[in-house]
């Protein structure tokens, strides 16, 4: 095993775990319920994730260094149906649900 990512935002620590699990790569999180114990005690506990293969680290290096690192931004659309302007993460317009058509 061999640590890939570590943050203080459990939220963000998931976020890194589900994309590379997305990706096939089998990985788990240590700390994650420490953290609230050293809010209390004013230390920092920063939850880790851990790539289980050492193999697949290079590969789930990558992927967090693209999906939460360094993400790219997404350019704003317009949709197709009612023109309304969305942001580039949306995948329906917010206005009339109709989903994002690729050009």
């Amino acid at each position: 095993m061999k640590r890939i990512y570590s943050n203080d935002n459990m939220v963000a620590v998931h976020s890194a775990k589900n994309i590379l699990e997305i990706n096939g790569i089998d990985c788990i999180l240590k700390n994650e319920h420490s953290n609230a114990m050293g809010a209390v005690f004013g230390t920092s506990n920063l939850i880790e994730l851990w790539v289980k293969n050492i193999e697949d680290y290079e590969v789930a290096k990558s992927i967090i260094e693209e999906k939460i690192t360094n993400p790219q931004d997404l350019a704003n659309w317009v949709c197709g149906q009612c023109n309304e302007q969305n942001e580039g993460s949306f995948e329906v317009c917010w206005k009339c649900q109709s989903e994002k058509t690729i050009e």
